[in-house]
């Protein structure tokens, strides 16, 4: 946050002061986006863990569900010298499924004789949060069409809820065991990655007008889940949207 906070207040300092030289750049101080966009599935996450049941080991096997999901974005621009600018942006995105979990628990009775449980638990969540800081390229332009390529850093914050315990029914003789519900609870962890982009402009005036973005943002973070597991998640993706630009 404070870093964010740091970038905003560059950014307003740097439109309070004199603007840089037009040349045929077609481009004003800089620009302010705000765009609606989706995310498509992330790649597969999946979990193999062991714990002790019955005196011997079971085995948990968890498919994290992988959706598309929707992203809310806003960002500023701003043109340093000649087409060189600097820019931050900040993503939202979320989604929800099921996670599919294969489990082999022990028999209580007999050593060797597991039973195979299988079932599913719902409203399974994540959520990224990007922060992304951009070396920006105004494309020249005397017209209403404007171009701005993007690259830079980006920090990455995940929330994603894991499976910490299996939980199953079973009466005696005990040769069957029945999926019953799973805990889980919401594992946190950032890391930095970096971002690509490109954003085109269409002004109906001097200040505003629409945007298309496509932005790739990738990031991998290892995330805490229980008993000293850590689980490597892949994070970011193609980002494609549109909105509001309001130029300065």
């Amino acid at each position: 946050m404070k870093t964010l906070t740091g970038v905003f207040s560059a950014l307003f300092l740097l439109a309070a002061a004199p603007p840089a030289s037009a040349q045929t750049t077609g481009w004003g101080r800089g620009y302010i986006s705000l765009n609606g966009a989706t995310q498509p599935a992330n790649s597969a996450l999946s979990e193999h863990f062991e714990f002790e049941r019955n005196a011997e080991t079971a085995t948990a096997d968890v498919h994290y569900p992988s959706k598309a999901g929707v992203i809310v974005d806003g960002g500023a621009g701003i043109r340093l010298w000649k087409q060189i600018g600097v820019g931050v942006a900040v993503s939202y995105f979320s989604s929800s499924g099921s996670a599919a979990i294969d489990a082999s628990i022990p028999h209580p009775f007999v050593f060797g004789q597991p039973r195979q449980v299988s079932g599913e638990e719902g409203a399974i969540t994540r959520a990224e949060t990007g922060t992304h800081l951009q070396v920006l390229y105004f494309v020249p332009t005397n017209g209403r069409l404007r171009f701005v390529l993007s690259a830079g850093p980006s920090m990455l914050g995940l929330e994603q809820e894991v499976v910490t315990e299996v939980h199953y029914s079973e009466t005696y003789p005990y040769d069957t065991a029945t999926f019953s519900r799973a805990t889980t609870k919401l594992a946190t962890g950032s890391a930095v990655g970096f971002n690509v982009g490109a954003d085109v402009q269409w002004m109906f005036g001097r200040r505003i007008g629409l945007g298309a973005l496509v932005r790739f943002t990738r990031a991998r973070i290892d995330i805490d889940v229980a008993g000293g597991r850590t689980l490597a998640v892949d994070t970011g993706g193609v980002q494609a949207g549109g909105g509001i630009r309001i130029a300065f």
